[in-house]
């Protein structure tokens, strides 16, 4: 079976998004500030996602609402969401340290994440293999 070439740049693209929110969740756990740094990271980060977005919607030729497509979906609107929330927390509030509540969103956002990107490459390997 061929190798789709916009798959695997849709593949390592997520991959990198995955390791920019990883930063970004870090450096947001640590500080527990909307600093530069971790707002340019989950910037940085979302802007990944949503090009691998589109290259896998580009590789399947479809917005399906399958299994696989409703997780990334879901777990990209979180991450945006996360990302509006401490750029408007910044805005408003500078330096000060996150409330509680987006700190924990923060968080859950990015174990959601992280759960619909290994689930996500686990549905496609089945995928793969139930094929043959």
């Amino acid at each position: 079976m061929a190798v789709n070439p916009i798959r695997m740049a849709a593949v390592g693209t997520v991959t990198i998004a995955l390791a920019l929110y990883t930063v970004a969740a870090v450096k947001e756990l640590r500080a527990r500030r909307a600093t530069a740094g971790v707002r340019g990271f989950f910037t940085a980060a979302v802007t990944t996602d949503i090009v691998a977005t589109a290259l896998m919607v580009i590789a399947t030729g479809s917005f399906s609402a399958t299994l696989h497509g409703m997780l990334g979906y879901s777990a990209l609107a979180f991450m945006l969401t996360d990302t509006a929330l401490l750029w408007r927390h910044w805005r408003r509030s500078g330096a000060a340290e996150v409330s509680p509540g987006l700190h924990l969103f923060s968080r859950l956002a990015y174990v959601y994440w992280v759960a619909a990107y290994v689930t996500g490459a686990a549905l496609v390997m089945a995928s793969h293999a139930a094929r043959g």
